[in-house]
This record gives C-alpha cells, sequence and structure tokens, in this order.
C-alpha cells in the first residue's frame, strides 16, 4: 500500500490508530529481533503479553523475534526453523540461551513434482514459490514424538501450516493456546477445521509490525 497510504489508514481506523506510532517504530531494521518481539497482528501480542508464561513450555514454527519474545517471558521454547541462513543468524542471537531447543530442518525433495493442493495437510507443501518441487513432512512432524496435552502453546507461523495444525492441535493442552498467524488466508484452515473443534476461537485482525497492509492472527483456546 506505501508508507504514507497505511499512515493515513491506520489514522481513519478507530481501532488501529493506537498502533500508528508502534508501526512505525517496527520500520526500523531488526526491529522484532531488538523489541524480542512475534511477527503477528499488534492486538494479538498485547493478547500474548497478558498471558503469565513464566514456565510454560512453547513449540512453534518458524523461527524470529518469536523465539525471543519466549525466552524472554520465561517459557521453554522448541523452535523448529527451515531456512539455514535465518537459523545461522538465530543461531548466533540464541548462543548462551537456557530453555531452548532450536532445530534446522530442511525440506525434503516431493516424490511427486506436480503441483498439488495446498490446502491438504497430507501432503506437507508450502505455496511459497522457493518450496515447489518439496514437502516438509520431516519438518511439521518434529512435534511427533511428544505426548498429547504437552505444550502450553503452539504457534504456526512457518511452512505447511495445514499439515502443522493436524499435527499439534492433539499436543496442546487444555485451557492452551494454537495460535494460527495468516489465518485469512483460507486454505490453511479449508480442510484442517476438524481438528480444531475442540477450540474456542479469538480472531484479531489490524495491523501489526513491518507490514503496509493488514492481516489476522487468530488464537485458538483449547477447551477439552
Amino acid at each position: 500500500m506505501g508508507f504514507v497510504r497505511f499512515t493515513l489508514c491506520l489514522l481513519r481506523n478507530s481501532t488501529q490508530r493506537k498502533h500508528v506510532f508502534r508501526w512505525l517504530r517496527s520500520l526500523r531494521k531488526d526491529y522484532l529481533l531488538k523489541k524480542k518481539q512475534p511477527w503477528l497482528v499488534f492486538d494479538a501480542i498485547d493478547f500474548l503479553n497478558s498471558l503469565p508464561l513464566e514456565g510454560k513450555r512453547v513449540f512453534e514454527y518458524g523461527s524470529g523475534g518469536s523465539t525471543l519474545f519466549w525466552l524472554n517471558h520465561g517459557a521453554e521454547c522448541v523452535s523448529v526453523e527451515h531456512n539455514p541462513d535465518w537459523y545461522k543468524l538465530m543461531h548466533h542471537r540464541l548462543k548462551g540461551m537456557d530453555r531452548i531447543d532450536y532445530r534446522l530442518v530442511l525440506p525434503e525433495p516431493a516424490d511427486d513434482k506436480k503441483v498439488r493442493d495446498i490446502a491438504d495437510p497430507n501432503l506437507y507443501l508450502s505455496e511459497d514459490v522457493l518450496s515447489l518441487g518439496y514437502n516438509f513432512r520431516n519438518y511439521v512432524c518434529q512435534i511427533d514424538p511428544f505426548p498429547d496435552n504437552f505444550f502450553d502453546v503452539v504457534m504456526i507461523d512457518g511452512r505447511a501450516r495445514p499439515s502443522c495444525i493436524m499435527h499439534s492441535a492433539d499436543k496442546v493442552k487444555k485451557r492452551g493456546f494454537l495460535i494460527l498467524d495468516n489465518a485469512d488466508r483460507v486454505y490453511y484452515t479449508a480442510r484442517t477445521i476438524e481438528y480444531l473443534e475442540h477450540f474456542d476461537c479469538l480472531s484479531f485482525f489490524g495491523s501489526g509490525p513491518i507490514n503496509d497492509l493488514q492481516w489476522q492472527t487468530d488464537v485458538y483456546i483449547k477447551l477439552k
């Protein structure tokens, strides 16, 4: 949308104008890493900041400012990353920190390289053009060895998100949270909603760091 137009858009929005200066500050280099903030909608970040996270168990698909956020709040974190360059950068930042299990898990060549349905959780695919011809089965399955009802928080902000939902829903504790970013991309839940039937959903739509657009972060709360 552009810097000026998006600033005006926020100022005209009664629910989002409070984030104008926050958004402007987020344009600084390495903002998320320096602020130890997840790349979610601002209102979703505020919700997470309101939670008691000390000693909680977190599993996240996709690393970055969110990893630093969990650790800064006293949580234990298992973080799975697919990008070796980003992993190297984050590994340096995480050096010497406790309570972090940081894993690099590369995608694997797909047996069938035809264009397939990215909404199908059984195919472990990503819409990212750089991921064409690959699947993320091993990446997604990193959560499988953990017991059901083990994690207080699972955050899905990486690759093959429908597959991540399928594998992680049972791993969330009762009253725990499953966080799905970019939830306005309807294909994430088009064929996975059955795995979320025992969750309530809080949807946060609005502005967030860096992007000059609004998007949606959904926080699912497990009821049983």
